[in-house]
């Protein structure tokens, strides 16, 4: 943190304005030193705000973690997804592989994203509780949406609406790879990406085998 950081003319902005300002200074910050290291004031002088002003917004560096959740882990968007399954024309399958890999890429492999994700698995231990709040309130509802909305594109008994999870699985390895091994080239993210529309593809046009 250079001085120049830590002294520049304090703003008075809204609170819609400046709490993304602080989520990101506490992300930079939790990267940068880890959860239990980074320091509020720290964060404070990222942003701009003076400690208090960085507690007026938020009690605790916990406040911040569970905000940063709630900021970066949201599911992808399915409503884009559902207007292409409900039109029934031909080649919608084949759209609807291409769509929902777009939209898994574009929500999951955000760098912020990632970094969230790389502090809850160091913190799993610490936070156990938010983990399973995050996974029942948001993960499992929609894996759920995702199910039906498989199924409403391949048939009810169709494999990929009765294990949704199959359809993202690549989207899964391919963050957990980023997780681990740190960006990856965007040669190999093509691929990835092509790779997993070319399954969804042969998936959704498969018959569908009783369970």
């Amino acid at each position: 943190m250079t001085t120049l950081e830590k002294v520049r003319t304090r703003q008075r902005l809204s609170p819609d304005e400046r709490i993304p300002q602080i989520l990101d200074a506490a992300l930079a910050e939790f990267t940068r030193c880890g959860f239990a290291a980074a320091r509020m004031d720290d964060i404070a002088a990222r942003c701009g705000l003076s400690k208090g002003g960085l507690y007026a917004h938020f009690g605790a560096k916990e406040a911040l973690f569970d905000a940063l959740m709630q900021r970066e882990l949201v599911p992808p968007d399915l409503a884009p997804l559902h207007a292409l399954a409900q039109r029934g024309e031909s080649g919608e399958a084949d759209r609807l592989a291409e769509a929902l890999v777009d939209e898994l890429h574009r929500q999951l492999m955000r760098p912020s994203v990632v970094a969230v994700l790389r502090l809850l698995v160091a913190e799993r231990e610490r936070v156990p509780q938010r983990v399973a709040q995050w996974h029942q309130a948001l993960v499992r509802p929609w894996l759920e949406l995702l199910g039906e909305l498989l199924a409403s594109q391949a048939g009810p008994d169709h494999l990929l609406g009765r294990e949704p999870w199959l359809a993202i699985a690549p989207a899964v390895h391919l963050l957990t790879a980023q997780l681990v091994l740190g960006e990856q080239a965007p040669q190999a993210l093509a691929q990835a990406r092509q790779a997993h529309v070319d399954m969804l593809r042969g998936l959704l046009s498969a018959p569908a085998r009783a369970a």
